[in-house]
């Protein structure tokens, strides 16, 4: 069985000896005698790195064995000197023990226990068997920053059965070596087989990026250290373009928007009013003293005043009457008739037109991508 070397979260390279090397799916299976490699579990991903020039791009584990996915082969007997990548492990860390420090003072304040927990390449989740109210959340998280702020200690022990009946701990997580405790000085117990750092302070930031109710509790979303400064150049930086796309100072964008809200939805109204005044111009001109089947067409009008346009128009003939709207590629366009079957019309008329659509025997809707000439002489071939 592998020895793990990961409980010294700062150990990164190391020497060991190969036992084994398959090769699975493409990929190579290998297994070290030693390793500070960490396989994946607990929510945690497995580490990624080198064994020696050979790339490890996955670790998981297999009944109490580390196997190192690895891009090529290493041969069995060999010494390898393996390095875990540093950058990766640390925000992993980062997130996993800035969970642990937040959801010590969760459970302090509410009593409620992680019941899901990933860590996930973009935030971390977890999910409380109860629902904890945004003020909590508030304090909760302020709590775990004051905590990064005091620097204090996270350490990793495995006590003995007679001593471990004496803890209070949460997550009560067997491993192959027992009950693994990660211990924050005066806030959390927690078991957990993954890596962590030494002490809070090395965290930097905890951050809550939302919450949301989940199967009868709350599921809540974070972000900490370096991945959160990345989230925070990534949000000031959105909000530095809305800001000069506004000539607004950040601090007055909210304000700014929702007077831009209020002028659109008074534009909105009067462009209504505008489109029903316009609707109505045209269909009081309407006409079709022949009876065949006829076609109208306009321009920036909605789907809505087309309708309406369009069952005006119907009344007109004994054949078809279709409404064409002029857009950037075509004509969008509705048409209805009391007395062709439309639908057996649908496929020539989206062939004749380069077009697309269909409907009912009463009404087609789609777009075409032809000329007016063309759509008119069109119809001029309906009855």
């Amino acid at each position: 069985m592998t020895e793990r070397l990961y409980d010294d979260s700062t150990l990164l390279d190391f020497e060991a000896k190969v036992l084994s090397c398959r090769k699975k799916d493409g990929k190579y299976e290998i297994i070290l005698d030693r390793s500070a490699f960490f396989p994946e579990g607990g929510g945690q991903p497995g580490d990624i790195g080198q064994l020696g020039k050979v790339k490890v791009l996955d670790t998981v584990d297999r009944a109490g064995e580390t196997v190192h996915i690895c891009s090529a082969p290493l041969l069995p007997g060999r010494s390898v000197r393996g390095i875990v990548d540093s950058a990766e492990r640390l925000r992993r860390m980062q997130n996993h023990s800035g969970e642990h420090l937040l959801m010590g003072f969760i459970h302090k304040m509410t009593g409620f226990d992680n019941v899901g927990f990933h860590l996930g390449s973009s935030a971390v989740t977890l999910d409380l068997n109860g629902v904890i109210t945004p003020e909590q959340l508030v304090t909760c998280e302020q709590q775990a920053n004051e905590a990064i702020a005091a620097d204090l200690p996270i350490t990793i022990s495995y006590p003995a059965p007679e001593e471990l009946a004496k803890i209070k701990y949460r997550s009560k997580l067997e491993t192959d070596r027992g009950i693994r405790l990660v211990t924050i000085q005066g806030v959390d117990v927690c078991a957990c087989c993954a890596p962590h750092l030494s002490s809070t302070g090395k965290i930097g930031i905890i951050k809550v990026i939302s919450a949301e109710h989940y199967k009868g509790g709350t599921r809540i979303f974070i972000i900490c250290g370096l991945q959160a400064l990345d989230l925070f150049r990534e949000r000031m930086g959105i909000a530095a373009a809305v800001s000069r796309l506004l000539s607004a100072k950040p601090e007055t964008i909210p304000e700014r928007v929702q007077a831009l809200l209020s002028e659109n939805t008074e534009l909105k109204k009067q462009l209504s009013a505008f489109e029903a005044q316009r609707t109505d111009i045209i269909i009081s001109g309407l006409k079709n003293n022949s009876r065949r089947s006829f076609c109208v067409f306009t321009e920036a009008l909605s789907a809505q005043a087309l309708q309406k346009i369009a069952n005006a128009a119907v009344t007109l003939t004994d054949g078809a009457a279709g409404i064409f709207c002029k857009n950037s590629s075509g004509y969008s366009y509705i048409i209805i008739s009391n007395t062709l079957k439309l639908r057996e019309l649908s496929a020539g008329l989206n062939s004749a037109l380069e077009g697309k659509g269909g409907g009912s025997d009463k009404m087609l809707q789609g777009f075409v991508k032809t000329d007016e000439n063309k759509i008119r002489s069109y119809f001029d071939e309906l009855p």
